[in-house]
């Protein structure tokens, strides 16, 4: 059966001990920027920038999608604009809040590029950017990137399985799987930002 080729980024799926995730998020504001390449999606993998707003709620931006990367998190859901109430995506240009899963215990599902098989549980690996985040759907465009997959420990992130359900066969393009951010700035000995 083929996978379904839907792209979403990063989804929050359960922790590290089995348990469901729990919903539980910290508010991030984002400083406003420049506009598309600066755009925030749920299921984008977001970093500290060392700042925050006038009330001290960190701020973040989207993470380089790259080796020895680290990242604070995923976005799961845009708080509002009230110009804006119909968007689920935060535009580049504009500052405002989001919501990120910042447990380093999270595991998330993404999608890969290419095909995956069950001898990449434990490698490490990082995303790409393989679309434009949709400013239609509010759907994030990032991708694991299966041609990085290897042991390089300072990758953002670890395969911790796939998920198990018909809809999501394994050594097939489109596969889901599971992973952990690797390279996490609330976890690990990170330099301060």
């Amino acid at each position: 059966m083929a996978n379904t080729n839907q792209i979403n980024g990063l989804i929050p799926h359960s922790h590290l001990s089995g348990a469901k995730w729990n919903g539980q998020t910290r508010i991030m504001y984002k400083a406003a920027g420049t506009t598309v390449t600066n755009d925030l999606f749920p299921g984008d993998p977001v970093v500290l920038n060392g700042s925050g707003d006038a009330n001290g709620i960190p701020s973040i931006t989207k993470a380089t999608l790259a080796s020895s990367n680290p990242t604070c998190g995923v976005v799961v859901s845009i708080v509002p604009l009230a110009n804006h109430l119909e968007r689920t995506w935060l535009d580049g240009a504009d500052a405002g809040y989001v919501n990120v899963c910042t447990d380093p215990t999270a595991i998330y599902e993404i999608q890969a590029d290419n095909v995956l098989t069950y001898t990449d549980v434990g490698q490490n690996c990082i995303a790409i950017q393989t679309q434009a985040g949709s400013r239609t759907t509010g759907a994030s465009g990032i991708e694991l990137d299966a041609s990085e997959v290897g042991t390089t420990n300072t990758d953002m992130f670890q395969i911790v399985g796939f998920p198990q359900r018909e809809s999501n066969a394994l050594n097939t393009e489109n596969n889901k799987v599971l992973v952990r951010i690797n390279n996490h700035q609330f976890a690990n000995q990170i330099t301060g930002v």
